[in-house]
């Protein structure tokens, strides 16, 4: 049976990766919102919450590496949001997992982006436009794999979060 913390988390993270490939933009309302979930989780897991002091520092160095990423390379303040606040969920316990889904996840959409835009190319060849996820050049919004791999990582965090 699937908690209802789960498929309020599952639907934060997939709304994220929605508006991240439509807009390029990850609304700073849903890593909050992913926060304030995980604190109710911790609560409602019957664990003591300074159990879960691991994922806090996890999170402030993903999201210290994410700014320093956002800093040098251009990659986007709401990744490096989205990114720590996964990372917040999955712990020690799912950072292996989280990682593995990310890297095939991140795989996949490159892949899937060179080959919609290869096909969009040929389809509006009449110079139409078409819009920015397709066009040549157009940045990665990472927010959609960040997103897929924390969903499918998540049998591996900790099971206690997910009592509620």
């Amino acid at each position: 049976m699937m908690s209802v913390i789960w498929i309020v988390f599952a639907g934060l993270f997939a709304a994220a990766a929605f508006i991240d490939g439509r807009t390029y933009r990850i609304p700073n309302w849903i890593p909050i919102a992913l926060a304030v979930l995980f604190a109710i989780a911790a609560f409602a897991s019957g664990e003591p919450v300074v159990d879960y002091w691991q994922n806090g520092a996890l999170a402030v160095g993903v999201l210290a590496i994410g700014y320093l990423l956002y800093a040098l390379t251009g990659m986007g303040a709401g990744d490096a949001k989205l990114g720590a606040v996964a990372v917040l969920w999955a712990g020690l316990s799912g950072l292996y997992a989280w990682t593995f889904w990310l890297a095939v996840a991140m795989g996949v959409l490159a892949f899937g982006l060179i080959a919609a835009r290869r096909l969009a190319k040929m389809a509006t060849a009449d110079g139409l436009p078409r819009q920015r996820i397709l066009q040549r050049g157009a940045p990665v919004p990472l927010g959609i794999a960040l997103a897929a791999a924390a969903i499918l990582a998540s049998w591996k965090f900790d099971p206690s979060i997910w009592a509620f």
